[in-house]
C-alpha cells in the first residue's frame, strides 16, 4: 500500500467532519482552505482543523514579513444556536438587573397570594 494519495485524491479534496463522514470536493487549482469551509458550508466556530492528520497551525508555513493577527471570536447566539450564550453579556447593565429584581418581586408577590 502506497503513503501517497490516489489519483482520484489529486483530483479533490477529501473532507472528513463528524455525523456527515467522507466528502470529496473538486475545487479549482489554487483553492484555498477558506474555499472549501465555503463550499462544504462548514462553520469553523468550536472546531478544530487538521490538514493531513496535523492541526492547521502546525503544517502552515509563514512566509517571511507576513503579519498574524489575532482577535476574539464574536459571542453572537446565532453562531452556536444557543440563545443562552447571550445572556450573560447583560450582567454588568443595571437595567436588567432592576428587571431581574421586578420579575423576582414578581414571583415572591404570587406565592404570598397563593
Amino acid at each position: 500500500m502506497s503513503a501517497e494519495p490516489s489519483t482520484a485524491e489529486k483530483n479533490g479534496v477529501i473532507l472528513i467532519r463528524q455525523g456527515v463522514g467522507r466528502e470529496e470536493y473538486a475545487l479549482p487549482e489554487g483553492a484555498t482552505l477558506g474555499d472549501l469551509l465555503r463550499e462544504a458550508e462548514l462553520n469553523r466556530h468550536d472546531q478544530e482543523i487538521f490538514i493531513n492528520g496535523k492541526l492547521l497551525e502546525d503544517t502552515l508555513v509563514l512566509p517571511q514579513g507576513v503579519i498574524v493577527s489575532v482577535v476574539p471570536r464574536p459571542r453572537i447566539a446565532s453562531i452556536t444556536g444557543s440563545c443562552w450564550e447571550g445572556v450573560g453579556m447583560f450582567h454588568d447593565d443595571p437595567t436588567f438587573k432592576e428587571l431581574c429584581d421586578s420579575v423576582e418581586a414578581s414571583r415572591e408577590a404570587e406565592k404570598d397570594r397563593s
